[in-house]
């Protein structure tokens, strides 16, 4: 089994007017890879087209965010979301996630400092 087949399982399992099914289809009909993909303005537009009031935050809170727990992945990078098709996309994915992961411990590193400027410790 791959990530589209999850995919495919995932929207066959939901309503037509559901808003994860139809950014499945859009991600999936559109053919998002990691080297096209799909900018977050353009997803909420769509599904602001079908009459599903969603903005960028609500999307990511909501649908994206599911992504995560299923046996499906919408895949994200600094130009937008695709959906994981090969083992490629997966490690893009992973390397977006670790650049993220690098820039907010440098933030953590540097709010410590900051903090310790005035006698807190903030680490315990």
């Amino acid at each position: 089994m791959t990530f589209m087949d999850a995919v495919n399982r995932e929207i066959a399992n939901r309503n037509e007017d559901d808003p994860t099914r139809i950014t499945l289809e859009f991600l999936r009909d559109s053919n998002a890879t990691r080297s096209r993909p799909v900018p977050l303005s353009v997803i909420v537009s769509h599904l602001n087209d079908h009459e599903i009031d969603i903005g960028e935050t609500g999307f990511q809170q909501t649908i994206l965010a599911i992504s995560r727990d299923q046996d499906y992945f919408i895949g994200s990078g600094p130009k937008g979301y695709f959906l994981i098709r090969s083992e490629d996309d997966a490690k893009e994915v992973w390397r977006f996630y670790t650049r993220r992961i690098t820039a907010e411990s440098q933030n953590r590193a540097n709010l410590v400092s900051q903090a310790a400027r005035f006698g807190w410790n903030i680490e315990s």
